[in-house]
């Protein structure tokens, strides 16, 4: 496998702390590739983010006496975007296929993946536990809830119909990857690719998928304190990314829903004061300008609260709608820049391929 044609599909793995595994679900990749997909050229693109735990040697022996499996070693853990950028660069395939490293998504979503994009259907497909077909297994409850409505709120950001955007189980095809230059080193990287693939009007297909943890004990070997075992807490750190991100693809989306609450807060005032006026007028002996002055005075003084309660929402509203505006024009001109760059960029590597050609 020698030459880049000889390669139809690369499957790239990002890999940390996990020499307790990788061996045995390495073999258990491998054995549904020839026992499932016989005819598929392939290789498996592990990238070894920086481990500690002697994975590097682990990988290093198992490729000695299986030329399909090739390794990209990280000096130190640089992030899950990091690495899966690493083996995006190393992959030589037609399409590209990424997986967990503790197999969570079983082998058996390879051909799910694969099979949209063969058939010309989708540039990129995402494995989704939380499509309605989609199932999850042996994950902890408060886990699992948080996962299922976190992606919740954060696929209000995007413009396709998906689930799931934060799953690190996708396919691509090499034309997707290589027209996206893509910078994050985080888990945000899930959230840029989505970003950037719908900028270039790419399709997306999301497929459903079962989530299984094999082990439920390997979620807390990495805790290190009692705090850390926190769901919550254990995921703040990547609930306040992904919510930041989710701002960044559809400010407008995020803003709307304080603009909406501040200006009813601010009618139901309005309204409570006007019935309170009424009442008034309802009870005047007299009628004239002058009464009806005092009618609206004495209204704001008793509803004094409620007065100050509806000006306050207003010019809260306003501000609001200063951000949405101003947000939805950055936004914008973002968007543009970034499609006016990738295009530059695009043509400087068709010039650098002919220079070296």
């Amino acid at each position: 496998m020698s030459k880049e044609s000889d390669v139809a599909l690369s499957l790239v793995i990002p890999a940390y702390n996990e020499a307790s595994i990788i061996v045995r679900n390495l073999g258990e990749l491998q054995a549904f590739m020839g026992r499932e997909m016989p005819e598929t050229r392939y290789e498996i693109v592990v990238v070894d983010d920086g481990s500690t735990d002697g994975m590097a040697d682990l990988l290093k022996q198992h490729a000695e006496t299986h030329p399909e499996l090739q390794v990209s070693t990280h000096k130190y853990n640089q992030g899950r975007g990091k690495a899966i950028r690493t083996g995006f660069a190393a992959a030589r395939g037609q399409y590209l296929i990424c997986l967990d490293a503790d197999l969570s998504y079983s082998p058996e979503h390879i051909p799910r993946l694969l099979g949209p994009l063969v058939a010309d259907e989708a540039d990129i497909t995402l494995a989704s536990a939380y499509h309605p077909d989609g199932t999850v297994t042996n994950v902890p409850f408060s886990r699992a809830l948080m996962s299922r409505w976190g992606n919740r709120v954060l696929s209000v950001g995007i413009k396709s119909d998906v689930h799931t955007v934060t799953c690190v189980v996708r396919g691509y095809r090499r034309a997707a990857i290589e027209a996206m230059e893509l910078i994050n080193d985080g888990k945000d990287l899930h959230l840029e690719i989505i970003q950037k693939a719908e900028l270039f009007g790419m399709r997306i297909v999301e497929v459903p998928a079962h989530l299984k943890w094999r082990d439920r004990s390997r979620d807390h070997r990495k805790k290190r304190s009692i705090l850390g075992r926190l769901p919550f807490l254990s995921m703040s750190g990547t609930i306040a990314s992904h919510l930041v991100y989710s701002y960044v693809l559809r400010p407008g989306t995020i803003l709307s829903a304080p603009v909406a609450g501040l200006l009813s807060i601010a009618l139901l005032c309005a309204v409570m004061l006007f019935l309170a006026f009424l009442d008034r007028v309802a009870h005047l002996d007299q009628f004239g300008l002058g009464y009806l002055f005092g009618a609206v005075r004495e209204t704001l003084l008793q509803g004094e609260l409620t007065f100050l309660v509806m000006i306050f929402s207003l010019v809260l509203s306003i501000i609001f709608l200063a951000f949405y505006f101003a947000s939805q024009q950055n936004k914008k001109n973002h968007d543009e820049l970034y499609v006016l760059l990738s295009r530059m960029n695009e043509r400087i590597k068709h010039l650098e391929k002919n220079g070296k050609a």
